[in-house]
């Protein structure tokens, strides 16, 4: 498993339900490409889901139930929990 993949996923263990923003804002060692292209391969493996919401996407989990409504966001976003 590629280093970013296990960042996505540790993100994922800690707050459940992500924006794909909060990925770049919550894992700084690494770029938005280097972040979204591992997303991509995790959920052709059916080990996280993609879903829109408007303009962005949400990822979670694969047995985590979507828990973000549309347009809700994080009380504070996971950058301050470094």
């Amino acid at each position: 498993m590629l280093e970013q993949e296990e960042a996505v996923l540790n993100m994922l263990r800690r707050y459940k339900v992500l924006r794909i923003e909060d990925l770049s804002s919550g894992l700084l060692d690494f770029s938005w490409s280097q972040l979204i292209s591992p997303s991509t391969g995790l959920a052709e493996r059916n080990m996280i889901a993609l879903r829109r919401v408007g303009l962005s996407y949400q990822i979670r989990p694969m047995n985590q139930e979507w828990t973000l409504g549309e347009g809700q966001q994080h009380e504070e976003p996971p950058a301050h929990h470094r």
